[in-house]
């Protein structure tokens, strides 16, 4: 994965992963890869939502301070 995707574009393709790795005929090294890359963008998605929770900690605190 040269370009870091999206927080959405990144969800689309794991959700595309979690279905491929459902369908019990896949060859067990495709599933591996595929379940390595999921396990990359399932870590992407978590930082990213932890950077999103923190931006809007900081947004609420910012507006509790000025009132």
């Amino acid at each position: 994965m040269a370009n870091k995707l999206t927080f959405s574009e990144a969800m689309e393709k794991l959700n595309s992963i979690v279905e491929k790795l459902d369908d019990s005929s896949l060859p067990l090294e495709q599933s591996l890869a595929l379940f390595e890359e999921g396990l990359t963008l399932s870590k992407q998605c978590q930082q990213e939502l932890k950077q999103f929770e923190n931006r809007i900690n900081k947004i609420i605190l910012e507006n509790i301070e000025e009132n």
